[in-house]
């Protein structure tokens, strides 16, 4: 689960959703590692860890499917949401740029977002 502490919005959100797009494309392309160049480290040794594998093999054992349309992207300082018509991606800004922090997120009533892959 990924803890919601987003709060405040601010504008142009679109280099985030930018990168995410990127993530998605990668994925239903099959294309791992530049899906994998893509995630936050974090969250990156965090599925390695898990699945005993190398990122490429462990993204693809996900299971991610096409997230549809982008449905709204907002900013929050670091922090990006970008809900897509049935996912949702989290991201956060580096020095690098923008990462995945979080993919393949259900809402959860009453909780945080239920992600397939997250960092610790």
């Amino acid at each position: 689960m990924v803890a919601t502490v987003l709060s405040g919005c601010a504008a142009s959100p679109a280099p985030a959703a930018a990168i995410g797009d990127q993530f998605y494309r990668a994925v239903v392309g099959a294309d791992w590692p530049t899906a994998c160049a893509l995630l936050a480290p974090e969250t990156k040794a965090s599925l390695e860890q898990t699945a005993g594998k190398a990122c490429p093999a462990a993204l693809q054992d996900e299971e991610l499917s096409d997230p549809g349309p982008v449905g709204r992207a907002v900013e929050y300082g670091t922090m990006t949401q970008v809900r897509y018509e049935q996912d949702t991606v989290f991201l956060a800004r580096f020095q690098s740029g923008w990462k995945v922090m979080a993919a393949g997120c259900s809402p959860v009533p009453g909780h945080p977002y239920d992600c397939r892959v997250q960092g610790g």
